[in-house]
């Protein structure tokens, strides 16, 4: 593997090592230099100046008076001597002319500097002296100072990154050298290569985990390999052609793959029908040429399958009928793939009575054949795709009735108040409920099962989540005459932590109604500690603790296996799917944790289960959620006579919607279809929209977008309706433009609750607009 010396990782080290420390040394060394040693050197210049001229007005005053040239002239000669004195000039203040001056030009070479005193005699001046001397061998005294500084200080440094870059060089840059020369044997396949034993550090931990990389990628390699060949002699062995054709978007056909039989029939190769498909179908009798293209473009346009007989020759000339059949298949990007084969009919052609006789049972081989190579290739896709849309629809086509019971059960009991009825009508709603939690453990351990459960990364507290689980159950115990205890550490009942409250909660209220229905006294303790503080998360455990009727040790082994129970006995007393305890268990492993279980027959129960979780920067409790209960209804009735806007086909759903919301004090207009929701939004100015995704004319999804382009509708708040409880659909009606989501069978309680809290949503962006609009004027 080469590599290019400017795109070395050593190179980047070596060159960033040299400029962090070669440069930052000499630019502070060569400031520091010149910043201080110009100024020392100028007042070294400016002292030796001012002793030269204390010499002359110390040794001149006698000579001077007495007109001494002669002397006065050695004095200065004296002082001429030292190589930066440029000139001397001594001046007779008497006379107001020269007494000596000596200079020597040539001495000029850089900056002047100039020095003056007055020759006092007793206290009279008598002259006057003038000096200049010149700084160029302090200035070049300066440079080899600096260049010396810089080869000492140079060489240190050089010395040093020499030795650092050498033990980068073995203990980092060799070591990580090998470890891509590993990682690239194992891209090229190679998966014999070994490396050096392990050293305890992170790059020795780096090529442990590569090592199980290499044996992981080992196995994945084999297994596909030998699904391959498995998938290559089905292909072989299988009478005729095995092909895969594509059309792509460009109007151009092409084999994705063919079995080598290709060559027996049409004399062409695999390879050569992988760019192009024109050689095959110039291998087609002239007159069937047409219809057979013409064919598949048809079952390209309706996703239909294809069969097809055509003719071809043999290298005699003969005539040889093949038969062709495939399965369309859409692609991503538009373009469309069969998958199928060709096999030969003429002996079927030549003998009519023997291809009658054995006709059906040829098409039965055919389907089966090419069933069986569309599973081996697509299976996973196929069944991922059907179960999904089997799932989605099953849930769709029982939550709508299901709203409907709910609903119209919910408000019979409003409306009656006799004691039996009120019990049956309970009774019904018991069973609706418990009904939708099948359903949703059906969703939720298909979905699971598809890897399709995706977990949410919200702020959420554990006191929050273990006071919204004692509420729920706060019925059910209390009619029970049950205690309902909760037992925290004092950390957890501040601590914000970062997951998915609502998947914890689903587990413990499993865990918790489970404890109330096999609990006929005592109490239900849910309890919550701090395993493990792992710095920046936490590793909590939870635990259900009840005084029930406990469970046999033989049937705690099989409690969170899938659709197993303690008790699968005819006889049993409680029911149950078998589910819920086997999705408590995958929601568990998914959030990082397990789950198990310590019980006696009549000894009660403890159910737990860990996790881990990450901590939040925040500091205050996430606040709690919007009202419940009659407290929901009693705030949604302070917008009494508040108009809003119902998009429902359904007519059942309508008199449920309709009676809910005219129970709390709204006025509701319903819109059968998303045109008629259009028409309507954009006639009347309403207060909020609940909005049915699935209706006719226009969907819930289109009526919404198109809504969002009305001047009325731009901000009117619009809630998703739908029996559609999977996740995706929520984003889609989040994506189309919507506000928030409920989902169908609507909980009463739960509407009133979401729709309370965005008609005071409304109302407050109403007060603030209308606190601009008063203000404008003023502002102008």
């Amino acid at each position: 593997m080469s590599r290019k010396a400017s795109s070395s990782l050593f190179f980047a080290i070596a060159l960033g090592a040299s400029i962090g420390l070669l440069l930052p040394a000499m630019a502070v060394g060569g400031f520091l230099i010149g910043l201080r040693e110009p100024q020392v050197a100028e007042a070294a210049q400016q002292r030796e100046l001012d002793a030269k001229l204390d010499v002359l007005v110390s040794s001149l005053p006698e000579l001077l008076w007495n007109l001494d040239t002669v002397a006065a002239r050695e004095v200065v000669s004296a002082i001429m001597t030292s190589p930066d004195v440029v000139r001397v000039n001594v001046s007779d203040a008497s006379q107001g002319q020269p007494f000596i001056e000596m200079s020597f030009p040539e001495r000029k070479k850089g900056q002047s500097i100039k020095g003056e005193r007055e020759i006092f005699r007793g206290l009279t001046r008598i002259g006057h002296i003038q000096i200049e001397i010149d700084n160029h061998l302090s200035t070049a005294a300066l440079t080899r100072q600096r260049w010396l500084y810089g080869a000492t200080v140079g060489g240190q440094l050089l010395v040093s990154l020499a030795l650092i870059l050498a033990l980068v060089n073995s203990r980092l840059m060799r070591p990580l050298r090998e470890l891509g020369d590993f990682a690239n044997d194992l891209a090229e396949g190679r998966f014999s290569a070994e490396l050096k034993p392990g050293r305890p550090d992170e790059i020795g931990l780096l090529g442990g985990h590569l090592g199980h990389m290499r044996d992981a990628l080992q196995q994945q390699f084999e297994a596909q390999r030998a699904l391959i060949e498995r998938l290559r002699g089905m292909a072989e062995t299988v009478p005729g052609v095995v092909y895969q054709l594509r059309l792509g978007t460009d109007g151009r056909f092409s084999f994705a793959y063919v079995s080598e039989a290709v060559k027996d029939y049409f004399h062409l190769s695999a390879a050569a029908l992988s760019q192009d498909a024109e050689p095959w179908f110039a291998q087609i009798d002239p007159a069937d040429r047409a219809s057979v293209r013409e064919s598949l473009l048809a079952s390209a346009r309706h996703l239909a399958p294809w069969q097809q007989e055509f003719r071809t020759h043999f290298g005699d000339g003969s005539e040889r009928w093949i038969f062709g059949n495939a399965i369309a298949q859409l692609e991503e990007g538009g373009s469309v793939l069969w998958h199928g084969f060709l096999t030969d009919i003429s002996r079927q052609r030549r003998d009519a009575l023997e291809l009658l006789r054995y006709r059906h049972h040829l098409e039965e081989l055919v389907e089966a054949r090419t069933a069986e190579l569309a599973e081996a290739t697509h299976a996973a896709q196929a069944a991922s795709l059907a179960k999904s849309a089997f799932l989605a629809n099953m849930s769709h086509e029982i939550r709508t009735p299901m709203n409907a019971i709910i609903g119209l059960t919910y408000l019979v009991q409003s409306d009656t108040t006799e004691p039996e009825q009120q019990e049956r009508l309970q009774k019904v709603a018991d069973a609706a409920e418990h009904l939708l939690s099948v359903i949703n453990n059906v969703l939720d351990f298909s979905k699971i099962e598809a890897g399709k459960l995706q977990l949410e990364h919200t702020e959420f507290t554990v006191i929050q989540v273990l006071d919204n689980i004692s509420s729920m159950l706060a019925q059910r115990a209390h009619e029970k005459q049950l205690r309902v205890q909760l037992d925290l550490d004092d950390l957890l009942s501040t601590q914000v932590l970062l997951g998915d409250a609502q998947r914890i909660t689903e587990v413990l209220l499993n865990f918790a109604g489970n404890a109330v229905k096999f609990t006929e006294a005592g109490f239900v303790r849910l309890s919550a500690r701090v395993q493990e503080d792992l710095g920046s998360a936490l590793r909590l455990r939870f635990e259900v603790q009840d005084s029930g009727i406990g469970i046999a040790e033989e049937a705690q082994a099989r409690l969170f296996q899938d659709f197993e129970q303690a008790d699968s006995s005819t006889t049993r007393r409680y029911g149950g799917t078998g589910l819920g305890l086997a999705i408590c268990r995958r929601l568990a492993e998914l959030m990082q944790g397990e789950v198990g279980v310590h019980s006696a027959p009549g000894q009660g129960s403890r159910f737990w289960f860990s996790l881990q979780v990450d901590k939040s920067e925040a500091e205050l409790p996430v606040l709690p959620g919007p009202p419940r209960g009659t407290a929901a209804r009693e705030q949604l009735k302070q917008f009494s006579g508040t108009r809003i806007l119902l998009a429902e086909d359904n007519a059942v759903n309508q008199e449920v919607a309709v009676a809910l919301l005219g129970s709390a004090g709204l006025q509701v207009d319903v819109a059968g279809d998303g045109q008629e929701a259009l028409r309507m939004a954009g006639e009347f100015d309403y207060a909020l929209i609940l909005m049915d995704v699935q209706m006719p004319l226009m969907d819930g999804l289109d009526a919404t977008r198109a809504i969002r382009g009305l001047p009325l509708g731009r901000d009117v708040p619009i809630l998703a309706m739908t029996a559609n409880a999977f996740a995706e659909e929520r984003q889609r009606c989040l994506d189309a433009g919507m506000n928030d989501h409920v989902a169908k069978p609507v909980v009463a309680e739960q509407l009133f609750a979401t729709l309370a809290s965005w008609l005071s949503r409304r109302a407050e962006q109403r007060r603030l607009q209308a606190q601009q609009q008063l203000q404008l004027p003023t502002e102008l």
